[in-house]
């Protein structure tokens, strides 16, 4: 579908994702504020997927030469990393895959965010850039373990239909994935916080969920 950029693509789901769209064969461009990092990463991914069309370098750097960009920041980093590049993602189809945490006595919850969620924060830092929330209830380890099947809906997000339509079209590229439009950006407020519950599941049950919505054909 075109070169896609992880910006703060050397964390787990950043990793992970670029791990599996490289399974499927999209061209894949990592990114970190180390050269050094990126570059471990574009490692560990051609390692797990022989013949993975993977190339590192610069966050702001590889924005130019990217088809659609990722942002898989840890929360801190994203305003700061708009403040400063945001401009740079005008025209550009933009995936947000951040989830704001907080954790307190072991329990996972969304910290207060004045915006209302990461994807509404996105949106506003760069008004030009067609902001999409994708992703962010899939689990970093099922996403790296490429060979075994995922399972689950990808919940979409945001004010650009024709955006949406395109990140559906790449969701669909994961085997078994499905992606369903939840209408406007401020729905990722409550995808960021069934991220929060999935993890706590998670730690109860010492599983790894993911979501599927019932009664959509």
């Amino acid at each position: 579908m075109g070169r896609i950029a992880i910006l703060g693509g050397t964390g787990p789901e950043g990793v992970g994702l670029a791990m599996r769209l490289a399974h499927v064969g999209e061209q894949i461009l990592v990114g970190s504020r180390e050269a050094s990092r990126a570059a471990d990463a574009v490692s560990r991914i051609a390692a797990a997927v022989p013949g993975a069309r993977v190339s590192g370098g610069i966050n702001e750097v590889i924005i130019a030469n990217a088809d659609y960009v990722v942002l898989s920041f840890p929360f801190d980093g994203l305003a700061p990393f708009l403040g400063a590049h945001g401009d740079k993602l005008a025209g550009k189809i933009v995936i947000d895959i951040i989830n704001p945490l907080a954790v307190r006595r072991g329990v996972f919850s969304v910290p207060q965010i004045p915006e209302g969620s990461a994807g509404e924060l996105a949106q506003r830092m760069a008004p030009k850039a067609r902001v999409v929330g994708a992703f962010k209830t899939l689990s970093a380890e099922h996403l790296r373990e490429v060979h075994k099947p995922l399972a689950g809906d990808v919940i979409l997000c945001g004010e650009d239909e024709a955006a949406k339509q395109e990140v559906a079209q790449l969701v669909r590229r994961i085997p078994s994935l499905r992606p369903l439009d939840a209408g406007a950006m401020v729905n990722s407020r409550a995808i960021e916080a069934m991220t929060a519950l999935l993890i706590n599941l998670n730690r109860r049950y010492n599983a790894t969920t993911a979501i599927r919505i019932l009664g959509i054909d």
